[in-house]
């Protein structure tokens, strides 16, 4: 059975490349342009993994990621998240990690590193390990 991977992001064409990306590599990707929509749709226990935009208009990726653990915690659950950028500055990952993201993807993505990286989260969990 395919993995349910959630994709926040308000670019569409980006959101689109990136749910065709991981639709052939064998995933079922679901996509939210807010991060409003984005919590909702994380709400349902068949996601999997959530990747989202770090520069979204009202909501941003760090808040979404606040958020979306409060959500989680109240749930009793435990999504691995990851924060995509274009932005460069170091500090985005201090602050990714201090809103409990695992990693900060850089833009332009490699998809099959991405996908690598998923899979690494998805072993070490189905093993007993989180992070």
């Amino acid at each position: 059975m395919a993995r349910t991977i959630l994709v926040v992001d308000d670019n569409a064409p980006f959101r689109g490349m990136l749910k065709s990306m991981l639709k052939m590599r064998g995933y079922e990707p679901v996509v939210a342009s807010t991060a409003a929509e984005g919590l909702q749709l994380a709400a349902n226990p068949a996601i999997e993994a959530v990747l989202v935009d770090f520069d979204m208009p009202g909501t941003n990726g760090l808040e979404f990621c606040r958020q979306l653990g409060e959500q989680n915690r109240a749930a009793g659950r435990d999504v691995p998240t990851w924060i995509i950028t274009g932005v460069l500055d170091p500090e985005v990952g201090k602050r990714a990690a201090d809103v409990g993201a695992l990693l900060v993807v850089r833009k332009p993505i490699n998809v099959d590193a991405m996908c690598g990286m998923l899979e690494r989260e998805f072993a070490k969990r189905s093993q007993g390990g989180s992070s």
